[in-house]
């Protein structure tokens, strides 16, 4: 299994390209004024400005981390990630999902479209039959990864 985050080279920031993303604060202890913008940048004392500043530039921009929060999101049920493992398996229609994961057509119908608005599935239609399936490897890999973290592995230092 790849890594799920793999960078070739640094993504210029988003201040770099003249775009703000997330407001970056200036890195000395200063107050705020009362009753002042909070989106403003303010100043913030650190230990260690440059780690700060490494953090910071490696951070996605903020509409990324959103998208991604949402998919993990849509693994925060068990019913949910069931769907994802029988995908992983072979692909399958509502009716067929619905018999495996014990639920009504109409509720498995609903969470299969909120897997497919996630990105997380596909769907291909064959006559009035509508088959799901996980989008790409990349989704199989985060069910992996959610049972992976129950195994021991290497420790980071």
């Amino acid at each position: 299994m790849g890594k799920l985050i793999a960078r070739r080279d640094r993504k210029p920031r988003a201040d770099e390209l003249g775009v703000p993303d997330r407001p970056r604060p200036r890195l000395k202890a200063r107050k705020r004024p009362p009753g002042s913008d909070r989106q403003v940048p303010r100043e913030i004392a650190v230990f260690d400005p440059e780690n700060v500043e490494k953090v910071l530039d490696a951070l996605p921009p903020r509409e990324d981390v959103s998208r991604a929060a949402d998919r993990l999101a849509g693994l925060g049920n068990a019913s949910r990630l069931e769907a994802l493992i029988a995908l992983s398996t072979t692909e399958l229609c509502v009716g067929d999902m619905s018999a495996v994961l014990s639920l009504s057509m109409s509720a498995t119908s609903t969470m299969l479209k909120q897997l497919r608005s996630l990105g997380l599935i596909a769907s291909r239609h064959a006559g009035k039959q509508i088959y799901y399936r996980l989008a790409n490897e990349r989704a199989a890999e985060l069910v992996e990864l959610a049972f992976a973290l129950d195994e021991p592995g290497p420790s980071r230092p």
